[in-house]
């Protein structure tokens, strides 16, 4: 049996209080895998449950308890030279399904695996 977003987004705001007390309590990660909402979901609702404030307290919570970082991070620069567009700055003016999408997109320019364009002479 599949479920559908809406009822998914339903559960996720029944539950907004205990989601919230877990991400306060246990953090990013295993609220993530606790209650087995995607990660651009999860940052989605994040942002509509919590001020930036509240945000920037878990990044700092949730980074101290990685320790020291041992991997490279990866900067994501676009080359003025493409004819692209730049992305587009987060809106939460846009529909949920826009975010989302955001968020997913985001992800990818982030990752050390994405491939950036030959750099032209």
């Amino acid at each position: 049996m599949t479920i559908s977003n809406m009822e998914k987004h339903r559960h996720y705001e029944e539950h907004k209080e205990e989601i919230l007390a877990d991400l306060r309590s246990i953090g990013r990660p295993a609220t993530h895998k606790k209650w087995s909402i995607p990660t651009g979901t999860m940052t989605a609702l994040e942002i509509r449950w919590l001020t930036l404030q509240e945000r920037k307290a878990l990044t700092s919570r949730s980074n101290a308890s990685k320790g020291p970082s041992t991997r490279r991070q990866a900067v994501v620069t676009t080359p003025t030279n493409n004819h692209l567009p730049s992305f587009p700055e987060f809106s939460n003016e846009w529909a949920e399904s826009v975010q989302v999408k955001w968020f997913e997109l985001y992800e990818q320019l982030i990752s050390p695996n994405f491939p950036l364009p030959p750099s032209s002479p």
